[in-house]
């Protein structure tokens, strides 16, 4: 039997307080005729003013001058400079152009140091102008959203749609056009057209409303400035399901948790409250919000049975042992928040993000060990594209996951369900698995895009059909344990993000080709019901037939991880949320078996080495996350934590990592090392450079006195550019004192830093050297971007380190333990 031992602190060094510094380099593009092209950009100018001057708009909005700034290549124009120039942020986009406003129509400042810098009249001359090659109107076609764009509005449709405003900062403002526009809508409506704003939400970034129009009105409003986008509202994609007969007359009682175990909230179609196995952990439901009981009807219970499906799994994780066993053991209580109706549907006079926001906070603050919040639901048609800008429920999610810090939440979300549309048959799906997981149209889908949550992909069991095991037609498509759903979403997500964080299991599909050929039915990729053996088995609503169902989709693998996040919180109640992510990606192994087309070998050259990575990234992320090793340290499994650490915008802290022991590489096996890093910082959907206001990233080094690495980082922090404090300054030491100090972990730095849970990792062979020269010395630094400082000084995170020894013989835990508390003595007597 493996032990179980608590994981041990990680030490910290110290604090480098030196800041490192925002770069202040020249931001413009040196022109040669900066006379002509001042007054090109003047008389561009010229051209957005007139329209404003003449356009009265029929919704009675103050006229907003709202336009884009295009930056050339290679120069950057900061939020600073918008300001100085009278002008006010409101977007940043992908393609190096900034959205602006001001409330000046005349752009008075703007022109006046336009002409300073095109040498029109004396004074500073404002040379960072020179980044500027356009400024262009906005046009109507940027105010069409993606799925508005894929189904316009028919000239004979009353439609509900999703009106976005750009967001001015001034919520009382944002507050007026909403109530002018409404205002607007209800007096142009009639018996055949009725028009009207039946939902709203003003945060600190954006600015929603839920509106029913006709075609010509929405012309109308897709020609206001103040517009940023109108989109047709976002449907939840569900999986099917089947009935999973078993028998029920031996089952034992179940017994409730404690009552402080950790509580688990599953947003989705409700549950079935008289359920036997989930009625004894059921804290409480509700409808979110629906106040006149008119669209979903039946209350909290679930009609549909994907909520109840969810629960299962989330509050018992694996329910297949469970039956196999006979015994149920409810790790975690269960909260149900209910926001679609009988037909899986988001109510079309609400926000969806009104409902999760309600919801959300109705249970958080209510019921304090309410701290998983699983989302099995995803708008199938918003597929995350690369440049594309963060989702807004995705982005909700995050605002909600920044704002309830204290509370330390974990929102975990199912990446979605891809379908491999292209495919003209079912052996095409067959044949072309599992290379169309890489698609564009396979990427992960709003909310699994979220920055903070922990987003899950699925894979399947490999087993076979267990109704017809020897029927070569039922052909099941992944077969192998560990190879990816033949339906899962993949990455990347906003910014290069690794998305998904993991994977779990979520089951497999079966191809039934005798079926369809005796049916003599086109050949497509429509596939058949989920088959008893490939999918995952669940609780079901339908209680008359069976208290069990299996199911197939990434919805259920995402409870399984819910599940593991619960228990840890559980055993950790004090942890931060960010210490229950950084635990769960840890303790995450890429399968044993996976398809050949994503393995690296030694034979690759890096750069086909580094391609295989990233797709293995993309399918897997992290790799399946394991409870133990999430919980609990071994002999040979060692996991040092550090929870709750503030770290100033600009600084670095220094860590250490005890030296290992001789066993553990005079032994044969196995030796691996990696650093886990999750932190939470503030997000803005709007900005397109940078979705994060802040970014953190690590590097760990080997071989080398910590004071030396301590002395270099702390001089480059003091250097004009920040870049000299991180790639630089390594390079710089491994120049002086050899490439063999730094430790390669993978991914590399550059793909990891994106998001705000980063593993690296790096196998420890024999021809390894220097991993037996003294303790190692990690640096975590943390950068500002967009983040004010009268906003935020200090970011928190939390730090996991792990080392492991696949020989059970080897005792690294006993070691690791004297020396931290070795370290602990001498710095006290310090």
């Amino acid at each position: 039997m493996v032990s179980k031992f608590d994981h041990l602190k990680l030490p910290r060094i110290v604090n480098i307080e030196s800041p490192r510094r925002s770069a202040r380099g020249f931001g413009g593009q040196r022109r040669t005729d900066v006379t002509g092209h001042g007054k090109q950009l003047l008389g561009q100018i010229s051209t957005l003013i007139e329209p404003i001057k003449q356009n009265a708009s029929p919704f009675r909005l103050d006229p907003k001058l709202i336009f884009k700034i295009k930056i050339a290549k290679k120069c950057y124009f900061s939020e600073d400079m918008v300001t100085q120039a009278g002008l006010n942020l409101l977007a940043c986009e992908p393609n190096k152009a900034i959205v602006v406003f001001s409330s000046d129509n005349q752009l008075t400042e703007f022109k006046r140091r336009l002409e300073n810098y095109s040498q029109i009249q004396d004074g500073p001359k404002y040379e960072y102008l020179g980044a500027i090659d356009e400024l262009v109107p906005l046009e109507r076609e940027d105010r069409i959203g993606r799925l508005l764009e894929l189904k316009p509005v028919q000239l004979d449709e009353i439609a509900a749609l999703d009106l976005e405003l750009w967001h001015t900062g001034d919520r009382k403002e944002m507050r007026k056009y909403l109530d002018d526009i409404a205002e607007v809508l209800e007096s142009l409506a009639s018996d055949t057209a009725l028009m009207r704003m039946s939902d709203r939400y003003i945060g600190e970034y954006l600015c929603i409303a839920r509106i029913k129009v006709t075609h010509e009105v929405l012309e109308l409003l897709l020609e206001e400035k103040i517009v940023k986008e109108i989109d047709r509202p976002p449907q939840p994609a569900f999986e099917t399901n089947a009935d999973y007969n078993l028998p029920i007359s031996d089952f034992p009682e179940v017994v409730a948790p404690p009552e402080d175990n950790c509580g688990i909230l599953v947003i989705d179609s409700g549950v079935q409250r008289g359920h036997p196995l989930i009625a004894p952990v059921l804290g409480e439901t509700e409808v979110f919000p629906d106040a006149k009981r008119e669209f979903i009807r039946g209350g909290s219970d679930d009609v549909n049975g994907h909520g109840t499906n969810v629960a299962g799994i989330a509050i018992y994780g694996n329910l297949e042992n469970c039956i196999k066993q006979r015994s149920f053991d409810p790790t975690a209580w269960l909260f149900s928040a209910r926001v679609t109706n009988e037909k899986n549907e988001y109510d079309e006079d609400l926000l969806v993000e009104t409902q999760l926001d309600q919801a959300i906070r109705a249970f958080v603050e209510q019921y304090p060990n309410c701290k998983v919040i699983n989302i099995s639901l995803g708008n199938a048609h918003q597929i995350y594209r690369d440049g594309l800008k963060q989702f807004r429920l995705a982005a909700k999610i995050d605002e909600i996951a920044y704002d309830y810090q204290d509370k330390n939440i974990v929102f975990v979300i199912s990446a979605g369900n891809a379908f491999y549309e292209e495919a003209k048959s079912d052996e095409q799906l067959r044949t072309d698995y599992p290379n169309y997981l890489l698609k564009k149209s396979a990427r992960i889908i709003d909310p699994a895009t979220s920055a903070i949550a922990i987003t899950v992909g699925s894979l399947s069991f490999g087993r076979g059909s267990i109704t017809e095991p020897s029927d070569v037609r039922r052909q099941a498509i992944a077969k192998l344990s560990g190879y990816p759903s033949p339906f899962t979403r993949t990455g990347f997500g906003v910014d290069g993000m690794i998305k998904p964080d993991v994977v779990d299991f979520g089951g497999d599909l079966v191809l039934d080709l005798s079926y369809r050929e005796s049916l003599d039915l086109p050949k497509s990729n429509v596939l058949p019901d989920n088959v008893a053996g490939v999918s995952v088995v669940t609780l079901s609503k339908d209680l008359k037939s069976s208290l069990f169902q299996i199911c197939s989709g990434t919805s259920f693998a995402a409870p399984r991880v819910a599940n593991i996040a619960a228990q840890l919180f559980t055993n950790y109640p004090n942890a931060s949320s960010n210490l229950i992510r950084a635990l769960i990606v840890n303790s995450a192994i890429i399968p044993k078996e996976i398809p050949p087309e994503f393995e690296c070998n030694k034979k690759q050259s890096q750069s086909e080495n580094t391609k295989q990575i990233k797709k293995q990234l993309a399918i897997y992320g992290y790799g399946q996350a394991d409870l133990e090793r999430a919980m609990y340290s071994a002999e040979n499994y060692v996991v040092l934590s550090e929870d709750n650490v503030f770290i100033k915008l600009g600084y670095f802290h220094l860590y250490e990592i005890p030296q290992l022991p001789p066993e553990f590489f005079k032994v044969k096996g196995t030796r691996r090392l990696s650093i886990t890093l999750a932190f939470d910082p503030p997000t803005r959907p709007t900005r397109g450079d940078s979705y994060l206001g802040v970014t953190m990233e690590f590097e760990l080094f080997k071989g080398i006195d910590r004071e030396i690495v301590r002395t270099a980082y702390e001089s480059a922090s003091k250097t004009s550019s920040p870049d000299e404090s991180t790639d630089n300054t390594k390079g710089k030491l491994k120049k002086k004192h050899g490439a063999g100090i730094e430790v390669k972990l993978s991914p590399s730095s550059n793909l990891r830093k994106k998001g705000t849970v980063q593993r690296g990792q790096v196998e420890i062979t024999s021809q390894s050297t220097k991993y037996d020269d003294g303790p190692m010395t990690l640096i975590v630094s943390c950068n500002r971007k967009w983040a004010k400082s009268d906003e935020i000084e200090m970011q928190r995170y939390a730090l996991v380190a792990c080392i492991s020894h696949s020989d059970p013989e080897v005792d690294l835990y006993n070691r690791m333990q004297i020396q931290i508390s070795q370290r602990e003595r001498e710095r006290a007597r310090v």
